[in-house]
């Protein structure tokens, strides 16, 4: 009788200690992905409130000076009673939809503590840390269900640190913040192959995560949904007999799915698709969607971004994806292509890791775009993708961008073969001449796939080209004001966004980097042309020089050269109520013909009411002064 409890507590002690020691190494793995995450920018602070991503355009520019935007958008319109949806701070004085761009309001109100602090910068940097340390986690512990911890780690860091990551994280902080789809995954594959827990309660969480998702991306929801449909349908015609478990425990979980997702996601969907000046069409002409798709030769060349990676595969690589190295994301290394093809013929038997790898297939697949391309050529083969463009929704996305649905379903791929590989050498206890060389030859791919899947190291950051002294001259304006830059507000011109962003959105903005409707069918990303148009025309044409004359697909024509730019000047001032002219003068990047810009104001509106103390940024009221035409 005495010994009953001796014998609960020892049991409870020992229950108490593998629990502390589990919790002791899955904190450890998650702490590793953290510092991994904070060393891939270092030294750039987590918490920077000056530097940002310089990929693609460089120095805050593009996406990333945009995202800033978006984040410091959040907590402004819902501290000052504004719609989250729409306003006129961008593309004044008409305004635009934001539920139609890449708004990220989750990501908004998370780091809004961040943001009301230290600065949208700022949120922006730790967001971008936690999108590679998070997205690790999550794949981390999805795995850990499956497999042990080490394979989980393994997996975790290919999901959350791979090619897919280092190459989109140099603009798109929305396209790497995916920690909710390896989770989103598990759920349907909980569902429809488990079946242990409540249908209905893993369909509200399915529809939480994917809810969740919609705040952040819709568009990588869409590619791992497509993705995801194929597999569910692929699955009941084989398992023919689960017919009617499958439908029983869909049916089941439809209804609070969806009314989870709508909770989530309704008043964006209203806005996206139903509210007055909702986008009518794609967000961009499909054509110009369509233009980014992989390359047949993207999982085994190198980009720039691979540490170890031959110079004239790099040349080659620059090819790819119509040159866009951002969404240039499928690289996978050959050996990592080669183990995951012996680990998918040798364990074919395990469901789990043929379905993945059959899914990482259908993605590649999609994402080869409506055509085959082979080397930057595109021949003539027709693919599945093309059918995307002649359906709602679909016909949205980037085709490149499916390599995260491949990222995923790889990284399940290789940590689940990885772990049973690793088992049955333990306990093989005689093995052939021929086993061993195949194994000695499957330890080689692991090696050089880890050294070629190594990323250059730190991403590069840095500061904006603009001084303090600038951002401060903007205090000049009044609250509330609109105003029209030189440069004009549009892709990759986008430090107007940034200097509202950081100002706490004192301004509004004649332009602006962000999705609006630019014609009958299709919207795109600049502004549409304010009459009279010459005013844009000329603006931007002294910007992008003789690229202007290309035709209206990214910006407009350039103004003929009869026009009477200064009369034009005059007319939008007063017909727009601009309330400051402002002009910067930012070296590099202030455009092709900057001196012509910086005459027609002078001429028109006389000498700059202020200037900042560098000299950098020259400021008109006005209000204070006549037009001369």
């Amino acid at each position: 009788m005495t010994a009953s409890p001796l014998v609960t507590t020892r049991g409870s002690s020992s229950t108490h200690d593998a629990g502390t020691r589990t919790w002791a190494l899955n904190t450890g793995c998650v702490t590793v992905y953290l510092v991994a995450a904070i060393a891939l920018f270092w030294p750039a602070s987590p918490w920077s409130a000056t530097t940002l991503p310089s990929g693609l355009y460089g120095r805050g520019f593009g996406d990333p000076a945009q995202m800033t935007w978006f984040l410091e958008w959040v907590p402004y319109a819902l501290g000052h009673g504004l719609n989250l949806f729409q306003t006129n701070f961008l593309d004044y004085p008409h305004g635009v939809d934001l539920a139609n761009g890449t708004s990220v309001p989750l990501l908004g109100l998370v780091a809004a503590p961040v943001t009301l602090t230290v600065g949208p910068v700022a949120a922006f940097n730790v967001l971008l840390r936690l999108a590679f340390a998070s997205s690790a986690t999550s794949m981390f512990f999805v795995l850990r269900t499956r497999c042990h911890r080490w394979a989980a780690f393994v997996g975790g860091l290919l999901y959350g640190f791979g090619p897919y990551m280092i190459a989109q994280a140099q603009n798109h902080l929305n396209l790497v913040f995916v920690p909710l789809p390896p989770v989103i995954v598990w759920c349907i594959y909980e569902l429809l192959v488990v079946r242990r827990r409540s249908p209905t309660r893993v369909g509200a969480l399915l529809g939480a995560l994917s809810g969740a998702q919609f705040l952040i991306n819709p568009e990588l929801l869409t590619l791992l949904g497509v993705v995801v449909a194929l597999g569910v349908v692929g699955y009941l015609v084989v398992q023919r007999s689960e017919w009617r478990a499958v439908l029983l425990a869909l049916r089941r979980a439809a209804a609070p799915a969806v009314v989870v997702f709508l909770a989530l996601s309704g008043y964006v969907l209203y806005y996206m698709l139903f509210a007055p000046g909702h986008l009518i069409g794609p967000v961009y002409a499909p054509a110009s969607l369509q233009q980014y798709r992989a390359n047949l030769l993207g999982p085994v060349v190198p980009t720039s971004l691979q540490f170890v990676a031959p110079l004239s595969l790099v040349v080659t690589a620059f090819r790819f994806v119509a040159g866009n190295f951002s969404e240039n994301a499928s690289y996978l290394s050959a050996p990592l292509v080669g183990l995951m093809l012996f680990f998918t013929w040798r364990y074919r038997r395990d469901r789990v890791i043929f379905v993945s790898a059959l899914l990482a297939l259908v993605a590649f697949v999609l994402s080869l775009g409506p055509q085959l391309t082979v080397n930057g050529d595109v021949t003539s083969v027709p693919l599945p993708e093309g059918l995307f463009v002649h359906l709602p929704f679909l016909d949205n996305t980037v085709p490149a961008r499916f390599a995260f649905v491949v990222a995923l379903f790889c990284s399940v791929v290789v940590a689940l073969g990885g772990e049973r590989f690793v088992t049955q050498l333990r306990t093989s206890a005689v093995r052939s001449r021929s086993a061993r060389l195949g194994e000695m030859g499957v330890v080689a791919l692991v090696i050089s796939a880890a050294v070629l899947l190594l990323p250059v190291v730190p991403l590069a950051t840095a500061a904006p080209p603009w001084t303090n002294s600038a951002v401060a001259s903007l205090s000049y304006i009044p609250r509330g004001a609109s105003v029209l830059t030189y440069p004009f507000t549009i892709s990759p011109w986008t430090e107007a966004m940034s200097w509202q962003a950081v100002t706490d959105m004192r301004f509004r903005l004649v332009g602006g980097y962000v999705t609006a409707q630019v014609n009958a069918t299709s919207g795109d990303s600049h502004p549409p042309l304010l009459k009279p148009v010459v005013v844009q025309e000329f603006l931007t044409a002294s910007q992008f020089g003789s690229v202007a004359r290309r035709g209206p697909q990214y910006m407009y024509p350039a103004p003929p050269p009869t026009a009477n730019v200064r009369r034009g000047l005059c007319t939008f001032l007063h017909r727009y109520h601009v309330a400051a002219v402002l002009f910067w003068k930012g070296g590099l990047y202030q455009g092709v013909h900057p001196a012509r810009v910086k005459r027609l104001f002078i001429e028109t509106l006389g000498p700059p009411s202020h200037r900042s103390r560098d000299g950098t940024v020259l400021i008109w009221l006005t209000a204070r002064r006549a037009c001369e035409p």
